[in-house]
């Protein structure tokens, strides 16, 4: 029986981040699941489904999709800064995500900059 091809490795962390990420959230004060919950998960998501994009394209596209993808990483890290900060989560949890989001952050920087590359060596043939 052939083998599944392997996810990369971005997609699995990322994959991971959310399966940690729902069952902490829904722990938060129900007035902020309204609010400061609903805009982390669907920071959260959106991130995802930027990388699932930024798979599906070439060229410009995806670097387009991965420069979006790392804005909105940085948009999902300030919204779970304002959660410990509001203490909705303790300080073990977050530098645990914290963690978690800088792995995932130090590999879309490196495939951004391999996406750049290739966009450069393919404008200077």
């Amino acid at each position: 029986m052939p083998k599944a091809p392997k996810e990369a490795p971005i997609y699995v962390a990322t994959h991971d981040m959310l399966d940690w990420l729902v069952p902490h959230l829904e722990k938060w004060p129900r007035p902020q699941r309204f609010l400061l919950v609903r805009e982390v998960m669907d920071s959260a998501t959106h991130f995802y489904r930027l990388l699932l994009r930024a798979r599906k394209v070439q060229g410009q596209g995806r670097a387009d999709a991965l420069l979006d993808a790392d804005a909105e990483l940085e948009t999902l890290k300030a919204l779970l800064r304002l959660g410990q900060e509001r203490q909705y989560m303790n300080l073990g949890q977050y530098e645990h995500i914290s963690k978690v989001l800088f792995n995932i952050g130090q590999q879309l920087g490196g495939w951004r900059k391999a996406t750049e590359s290739q966009l450069a060596l393919a404008a200077s043939s």
